[in-house]
Formats: C-alpha cells, structure tokens, sequence
C-alpha cells in the first residue's frame, strides 16, 4: 500500500468535514439561512456550494500533503479507533435515519414490514441475518459460470418489467397516480395526433412523446400500449445497471448482491410507476452509464467514443434537458480528468481538450434543441423559444415556490448518499497529476475514472431530490449509489479475506479505511436485498388491481355507450379513456396536472370551446376544481355555460359529462 494513499483518505475525510460544516450553517443558522433565500433558492445554493467547496478542500489537502510522510496514520491503535468509530457511527447514523424516515414529506413507510415490528426485534434479526451471511459466505471470492449470470440478470429484468406495467392506473389504494400518469400520457397523446410544442401543448418533463410516437402508430396508440412501451424503458435502465455492474466488479457475490438491492425500490417500495423518475429521469443516466463502463473498462475512451457519448446525451436531452444535460456534463468531466491524470499535459493540449468538452456539451443541448423544432417545422408551426423547450426550468414558481421543501437537519439517508458521491469525485480527482507525487504514467486507473463519472452524474441527477426533498424523489441516485457501494464493497473484500484467513501481517491507514468501507457496503446490501425479498408480497398483491384490464375496458365501453363518440374532452385521464376508445378528446393542451404552472391553459381551452361552438363535454378526474383554483375566470365562465349531466366513477375517479345550458 503507498504512503500516498493514506494522504488522500485524509484529505477525503477532512474536506467532507469541513463540507458538513458548511452545510448545517448554512441550513440551520437562521441569519446565514435568510440571507441565501434572497438570494434564490436555498437547497440548490447551499447544495452546490458544498460540492465546490469540498473539491476545493480536497485538491488543496492534497497538494499540501502530497509529498508528506503521515507516520502518525501508521499507528495501530488509531487505526482500531477509527474502525470502531466509522462503523459505529454509521450503524447509529443508519439506525436514526431508520427511525426517523417516516418524517419525510411523501413517505409511506407505514406499509413496510420493518415499521410495523419493534425496533429493538428490527436491528436484533438484522444483526443476526448479517452475521449468518457473513459466516457463510467468509467474504470468499466466489465464481459463477456466465449462463448463471445471464439467468440471473434476464429473470430479474422480466420481473421488473411485469412489476412497471400496470396498465389499470386506477388502483383503488393510496399508490394510485393517475395525475402524473397522466401528465405523461398526455404530451405523448398529443405528438401522437401530430401536434407541435407550443405553449399550450409543451410537456412539462421534456419532448420524450417524439421517442414514443412511431412505435405507437405500429403498436394502435392506446393507452396500454404507452404502458407496454414505458415498462419495457425501466426493465431497459435495470438491465444497463447490471451490465455495468458486472463490467466494473469481480465478485460473484457482490454482483448478485448489487443486482437485488438496486431493483428495492421498485419491487419493495410500490406496485407501480413512480412517474416522475422511474423510467423518466433514469433512462438516460443508466444508458450513460453502461456505456461509460464498457468504455472505460475495456480502453476505448477515443474519438468515436467521445462523439458517441456526447450523441447519448443530445437524445438525453431531447427526452428529459434536465437528465440528458448531466449525462453531457458527466461525460465531459470523465474526459477532463482523463486529460489531467495523463502524462501529456500542454497549455495547448488543455486548451483543445476543455474547447472539445464546451463543443460537445453544447452540440448536446442545441443539436436537442434543433430536433425538437425540426419536428414542429414539419408540423406547420413555429420555432419555439429557448426559455419554452426548457419549460419549466426558467419558471420560478417550479424552482422555488411550489416544488421546493426544506432540507431535513436531522439524520436522512441523502446525507450518506451526498457522501458516498463526494468520495467517488474525490477518489477520481486523487488521481490528477498536479496533486500527487505519483510518478506513474499510465493515467487514472479504471475504476476511480468510472467511479468519479458515476459521482458527478449523480451529483448533478440528485438535485431534483435537493430541490424537493420527498421521501421517493431519493431514488434517482439509488441504482448509482448501490454500483458505487458494490465498487467499494469489492475492493475491500482481498483484505478483509486476507484478515480472516490470517494471511495479513501489516495494515496501512488506507487498508482500515477500504475494509471499514467494505463491510459497511456489504451490510447495506444485505440489508437492502432482505428488504426487497421480504417486501415483494406485498407489492405483488397491489398489482392484481392495476392489471384488470377487463375492469378498465368495461368502464370504457360504459361511457362508449352513454355519450357520442369523439365529444369534446379535457382533463385529468380524459386521454387515457379516450385513446382505449380510438377516439379524439379534440382538445390538445399541456396536461391539467400541472394547470398550477400554466394557468393560461384554462384560458385557450375556453377560447378553443368558444370558437369550436361545443354542445358537450366529457371532463376527468377534479378538473373543473383544479380550474376553480388556478383559473377561477375560466371556471366560471364554464360553468356559467354548462350544466352537469351525467356522472361517472372509477376507482376513486370522478368523470363528469356536460351538455350546454
């Protein structure tokens, strides 16, 4: 083990001190915690000047200790200390962010198994499953033959897959989500029928309807189909994480391990889609990811591959800007500290490589931009704006009034995901050369590189929980953080095997710090994959509801048979309806979901009414309520003009039918 190596946990773990510091003042300390909310947003400002200011720590930790002797590190007893403190701080850490998760706005931890139970019987089985696990397996270096990997790997991406399609959204429990489901089907809905972006009818989570429209003209269109399509996207951002997971570990067991414990969120935590992330916001990183994996592990960061990658992002960005834009920024930082931790360095050759990174990222986001206008050229309409293609992005109240929560002070498990993240970009930076004594010439080795582009996509990815710190909204690190975890998990187990097995003489400070990570990491995994066993029943009987098609087609032929085909209609889950019907609502907006953000939808609706000279209107799921609280004017003149004349309910859905007064 270098020296060098002990210089740079040191400085990881000061810097990352200094970072939390940073953080509870400028979250807790009420004169510091204003002054920032002047300023703009208070999450998001606090969050991306800690990220700074660890980088900042750590490089000059670095410089200055780079060349240094720490002897004192070399001490047997403060190794033994440190080891006891790190793991016992982490298990009442994890313990109190246990006990405390039901707090966060959205939870829902009352359906979980493990609240329901005693803590005290919680950590005691816990414990125990830990150790038995532990003793069996005495962290071995296991082999599986490659059918067992393939096996393994498709059954869980079928299994996610039949978990993500739930073509009924109209479950009759608290899981149902029929308002983003609908804001979703909606802007396809729309590029379906050959509508253009526009201001009404823009989709508020990207232009992802342009990779839906051909295959559903092949598929009929309906809302089922869109299911079908959107299942088969998730089971793809699962299968792309465990390709890049075997890709960057070698342990039989830490890959089957990692493999259960990313699908936890998904077959432990709900029965269905959580809209806003799963597959949305994760399809892109997970494809970046993979690809990066594959490039980096087996040496073919080249010309093609750059322009590969920075392709992925521009089809990123056209399907969600926020997600495809870091997938370019991550893929040009992994460019940037392979430049710096190679051994031809030049101000010329810097010069080259940062232009190439700025063209790349900006080729991404404008090459986007044009395709989603070159579609709204073909369809006779204008060229949007650049503030409308990144709507809402440019809204303040999306940005700092309606979606934004205060950061939890208290023990959360963001605060370890931000950690484990930190290290992985401290861990790639490690290797640059202007901060190390390190005389080798063959750049930064591969699994830091993966380790340090995992981390800054993830910390770009994970501002959308920054910003609105709901209990689901931490998922869209979770696949990232459980790779990371399995990456430390493996590089740890040689030496703890070599401990056990008593075959280890000496330990250096980086040795303790790499077992003290690895069994921590193994511990969660374990733990997280008992989660996803244990839980899965539960979920599986929720999914009877959400696949009774027969249910949902018998309410659409119900209102087939009550009101004339094609009548006007607007409204949350009105497109669903329709679409299983083969018919047109006639009316093409930005989904009523998110009528808060764009009130003047309401507006062109009424104006769309008055000029079609509407006799009847088929309206969804509290429409005319949403409208009576964003658009008071349009409501009333609605009703002013129509009278209600039939009702309908399904699953806890209210349908309403108008006729003209």
């Amino acid at each position: 083990m270098k020296q060098t190596d002990d210089s740079k946990l040191l400085s990881g773990i000061l810097a990352a001190a200094v970072t939390a510091l940073f953080f509870a003042v400028c979250l807790a300390v009420p004169a510091v915690s204003s002054r920032i909310l002047s300023r703009g947003n208070l999450n998001l400002i606090t969050y991306g000047g800690g990220v700074i200011l660890f980088c900042l720590i750590y490089l000059l930790c670095r410089r200055l200790s780079a060349s240094k002797e720490l002897l004192f590190l070399q001490n047997k007893m403060l190794q033994r200390i440190f080891a006891l403190l790190f793991l016992a701080g982490s298990s009442l850490f994890l313990g109190v962010s246990f006990l405390m998760e039901g707090n966060l706005t959205g939870g829902v931890t009352y359906k979980y198994v493990w609240h329901n139970l005693p803590f005290w019987l919680v950590i005691l089985v816990i414990a125990a499953g830990l150790i038995l696990f532990f003793k069996l397996w005495g962290f071995r270096r296991t082999a599986l033959p490659k059918a067992a990997y393939v096996l393994y790997y498709a059954c869980l991406t079928v299994l996610i897959g039949y978990t993500f399609y739930t073509p009924n959204v109209f479950g009759r429990y608290d899981v149902a989500d029929t308002a983003h489901g609908h804001a979703y089907f909606n802007s396809v809905y729309n590029v379906y029928h050959g509508c253009a972006y526009t201001e009404t009818t823009t989709s508020i989570y990207g232009h992802y309807g342009l990779f839906y429209k051909l295959p559903l003209k092949i598929l009929g269109g309906n809302f089922t189909d869109f299911i079908l399509l959107t299942a088969c996207a998730g089971a793809l951002c699962f299968l792309c994480s465990f390709l890049a997971l075997h890709i960057m570990t070698g342990n039989s067991m830490v890959r089957i391990l990692g493999c259960l414990a990313m699908t936890f969120p998904i077959l432990s935590m709900r029965g269905g889609y959580y809209w806003q992330l799963w597959p949305h916001r994760i399809l892109f990183a997970s494809l970046m990811t993979l690809f990066a994996a594959f490039c980096i592990r087996f040496g073919k960061m080249n010309k093609i591959t750059w322009a590969v990658g920075y392709l992925i992002s521009l089809l990123g960005v056209v399907w969600n800007t926020e997600s495809g834009l870091f997938c370019a920024a991550a893929w040009a930082g992994l460019c940037l500290l392979e430049y710096f931790a190679g051994d031809k360095r030049h101000p010329l050759r810097l010069m080259k490589t940062v232009f190439l990174q700025l063209a790349g990222i900006l080729f991404s986001f404008f090459g986007a931009y044009a395709i989603v206008n070159l579609y709204n050229i073909l369809q006779d309409s204008t060229v949007n704006s650049l503030r409308e293609f990144l709507f809402p992005l440019m809204s303040s109240s999306y940005m700092t009034d309606l979606l934004r929560l205060d950061l939890p002070l208290y023990p959360a498990a963001y605060m370890m995901v931000l950690l484990l993240f930190l290290t992985g970009t401290g861990w790639g930076i490690s290797h640059m050369k202007w901060c190390t004594s390190s005389r080798d010439k063959n750049g930064c080795p591969p699994l830091p590189l993966f380790g340090f582009f995992l981390s800054v996509l993830s910390l770009g990815q994970i501002t959308y929980f920054i910003n609105r710190p709901a209990y689901h909204n931490l998922d869209i690190c979770h696949i990232p953080a459980v790779i990371l975890m399995c990456i430390l998990a493996d590089l740890g187990l040689p030496l703890l095997y070599a401990r056990l097995s008593g075959k280890e003489h000496s330990a250096s400070f980086g040795q303790v710090v790499k077992k003290s990570f690895s069994i921590l990491s193994l511990c969660i995994l374990t733990v997280l994959c008992a989660g996803t066993v244990i839980q899965y029943s539960y979920n599986a009987d929720i999914k009877k509801n959400y696949h009774n098609l027969g249910e949902f087609q018998e309410f659409a032929n119900t209102i087939a048979a009550e009101i004339p085909p094609h009548t006007y209609g607007f409204g949350v889950s009105v497109a669903e309806v329709y679409s299983l019907l083969g018919w047109s609502t006639n009316c093409y907006t930005l989904d009523f979901t998110d009528l808060s953000v764009r009130p003047q939808t309401a507006d062109y609706i009424i104006e769309d009414l008055k000029e079609k000279d509407v006799d009847a209107v088929f309206t969804g799921q509290a429409t005319i309520e949403k409208m009576e609280s964003f658009a008071p004017q349009a409501a009333q003149w609605f009703l002013e003009h129509f009278t209600l004349n039939k009702e309908y309910e399904f699953g806890g859905s209210a349908f309403r039918y108008y006729i003209r007064k």
